[in-house]
């Protein structure tokens, strides 16, 4: 994207788009960017790496490092994976041809936690926890260890010395159990971890404490599930507690089942079944790719 702020020598160089190449990265020179939903308006890209990284400038000190700073974030990653570059596109064409390297750089939440306190109390966690890691985007704990046993919002206990990972928000999106739990009705198993969904608390992945039934599949306790949620989790996961014929396969008891997007992937046959066209006998374990046979294994002898 062509912003008139831009500094003179970077609207030259983008006047006949090129490549410019250092040691260990490059710039991809680009008019037609788009800005990112994670970063604040202002910081207006310029230019790719060649691998999915974005290098902006910011126009109107949004940042607060001066205008013209140069800013890197990947297009997969966050705000609080974001690194300050240079003070300036000069500065920044200096540090490329002597070997910089985005990731040499510390992010925007590695700063943030440099400072992480220790020994303190957090909203929704009772008890003392040392920080460990801090979300720059809004200052609240991203990972904290609790000290002892530690009630949490959910009613879930958090076991001694293990960490809990707390959205930007300050939901808790991953804990380890310190003893069973009933989490949005499902009876969860202790010493076991769990996912529940940032916003809504539901689990997305849990062991049950006993035999479930999710999306119509009957699943067995004590075995590691995985609930499907079209942002956080794209497949269903575990292990069938009985036969149970899924898109009219017959899949034993006991099998590691997955559905990936609604879709049978894997499963093991109790059977003999036509599975993607091909006849496969009772006991063999198979794995789907785009409803094509991808690869199976022998009945156990």
């Amino acid at each position: 994207m062509i912003d008139p702020r831009f500094p003179a020598r970077l609207l030259e160089d983008l006047s006949e788009p090129r490549t410019i190449a250092g040691p260990k990265t490059r710039l991809e020179l680009d008019r037609w960017g788009d800005e990112s939903e994670e970063l604040p308006s202002g910081l207006v890209p310029f230019a790719m790496d060649g691998g999915g990284g974005v290098w902006y400038l910011d126009v109107e000190d949004r940042l607060k490092k001066g205008v013209g700073a140069i800013f890197y974030l990947h297009m997969s990653e966050t705000y609080g994976d974001t690194r300050y570059i240079a003070s300036s596109y000069d500065e920044l064409l200096q540090r490329v041809s002597e070997g910089l390297h985005p990731d040499d750089l510390p992010t925007f939440d590695a700063l943030a936690s440099r400072q992480a306190p220790k020994g303190v109390r957090v909203p929704g966690i009772e008890g003392l926890v040392d920080v460990e890691h801090i979300h720059a985007s809004t200052g609240r704990p991203a990972v904290v260890t609790v000290h002892d046993n530690a009630r949490c919002e959910g009613g879930f206990v958090a076991r001694a010395g293990t960490s809990v990972y707390m959205t930007d928000a300050g939901r808790i999106h991953f804990v380890t159990l310190a003893e069973r739990a009933v989490v949005d009705g499902i009876p969860c198993a202790g010493d076991t971890v769990l996912a529940p969904h940032p916003k809504t608390g539901r689990p997305l992945r849990f062991t049950p404490a006993e035999p479930i039934v999710i999306d119509g599949l009957p699943l067995a306790a004590f075995h590691e599930v995985m609930v499907e949620d079209p942002i956080y989790s794209p497949s269903v996961s575990g292990v069938l507690a009985r036969d149970h014929d899924v898109e009219g396969l017959p899949l034993a008891a006991g099998t590691q089942v997955h559905l990936l997007r609604g879709k049978l992937d894997q499963g093991t046959l109790r059977a003999d079944a036509n599975v993607a066209g091909t006849l496969l006998p009772a006991g063999t374990w198979f794995e789907l790719l785009s409803g094509t046979l991808y690869r199976t294994r022998p009945p156990a002898t």
